[in-house]
């Protein structure tokens, strides 16, 4: 079954920029109308969707600080919300905290 940009799109929420760009990267070939109009079989769309949520998420590293320990409520709010992004974007993650002052106490 071929599928217009405009299907595709309804279909599987891929944008036009996503398959020209899959084009250009040859994971996809469309196919031409009479008319010069790009279509995409079905069964390609499906099976590219398939191998891309194969693919690992990349792991990245979550940072948060403060400078005192009268502010770790802060610093476990700033954890919070990374987490909560990093999961709404599908990633794998460590995080790290600490609680350090930037001023260096020790005079010379």
């Amino acid at each position: 079954m071929l599928l217009t940009i405009k299907k595709v799109k309804e279909l599987y929420d891929i944008s036009r920029i996503t398959l020209i760009n899959w084009e250009k990267e040859g994971l996809i070939t469309p196919v031409r109308t009479p008319k010069g109009r790009r279509s995409y079989k079905k069964e390609d769309i499906e099976k590219l969707l398939g191998m891309l949520e194969k693919e690992p998420k990349p792991k990245v590293v979550l940072y948060a600080r403060v400078s005192t320990k009268k502010q770790e409520e802060y610093l476990k709010n700033q954890i919070r919300r990374l987490e909560e992004y990093a999961n709404f974007q599908g990633w794998r993650y460590e995080v790290i905290h600490e609680i350090a002052s930037g001023v260096n106490e020790i005079k010379s």
